[in-house]
């Protein structure tokens, strides 16, 4: 099945959302200057939050990631996510060492 779906998760260290890749169910989220986030499918869940305590407003889109950082009280964007993750081991490095051509495989079974 596929979607639509708003995943909501947690390590322990911070806490993440993301939305499905058709982007069906809406996600959007409120910073406030005590550094709350609300996240949710509609604005205004939380009518006691006053629109000048609001820092930053948002929304995630299909297929995107969102984190808050517990230890540095950072928001993390997808771009940002991803880029790290990327740089935390050394994919490209494996990929070259490991990669296999159509030629290798062939010589390789006999064929």
């Amino acid at each position: 099945w596929d979607g639509p779906a708003l995943i909501c998760f947690t390590d322990g260290t911070g806490v993440g959302a993301s939305l499905d890749r058709n982007g069906l169910r809406p996600c959007r989220f409120y910073v406030t200057k005590d550094k709350k986030i609300v996240l949710s499918s509609e604005c205004g869940v939380l009518p006691q939050i006053e629109p000048e305590d609001i820092v930053q407003k948002g929304r995630l889109s299909p297929g995107k990631l969102l984190w808050v950082d517990f230890a540095s009280g950072k928001l993390l964007g997808d771009i940002e996510i991803k880029k790290d993750l990327a740089a935390s081991q050394p994919f490209g490095q494996w990929l070259s060492e490991q990669s296999l051509s159509m030629e290798q495989l062939l010589k390789a079974s006999g064929a």
